[in-house]
């Protein structure tokens, strides 16, 4: 081969490596991270407070967990649930993107609110979920074992 032949090949070789280099990784998600293992597990102490019409308390739960083991004293009814989603996903509890950070739908989908508060690790967490709009409709559901259902606030 010439090296006047050499030089685009090469370059298209390179390229391409360049372009596969973004592909693949792990089974994440957007905006998802694997938790590393660790010898210790993960212990977890929520209240959660739903709100069907937006304002008076419809329920209240409490889950505790040991990484993705529910413990005896959560009365949450789907508590298994919500601790492999927690054990799997914990940046589920991290704060919500603050209003006009990013684009959402402007989809209602009810009054219905949750607030999660505890502590993860015994390090505070508190976390407000809505229906106001395809963002907060989004989060919801991703978040829906911890909510147990979604809520249409009738």
């Amino acid at each position: 081969m010439s090296p006047r032949m050499r030089f685009p090949v090469v370059g298209a070789l390179f390229a391409a490596l360049v372009l596969l280099s973004g592909c693949g990784g792990g089974d994440e998600g957007p905006g998802q991270s694997s938790a590393p293992p660790t010898g210790q597990e993960t212990m977890v102490e929520l209240d959660i407070v739903i709100r069907a019409d937006g304002q008076n308390q419809s329920a209240v739960y409490s889950l505790r967990c040991a990484g993705a083991t529910a413990l005896e004293t959560s009365n949450h009814p789907r508590a298994d649930e919500a601790c492999a989603l927690l054990a799997m996903h914990p940046q589920i509890l991290d704060p919500a993107p603050a209003p006009g950070t990013q684009m959402c739908t402007e989809q209602y989908g009810g009054p219905a609110t949750a607030s999660i508060t505890g502590t993860v690790d015994g390090k505070s967490v508190e976390r407000d979920f809505d229906l106001k709009n395809g963002c907060g409709i989004s989060a919801w559901n991703d978040a829906l074992p911890l909510l147990v259902e979604l809520t249409t606030g009738n």
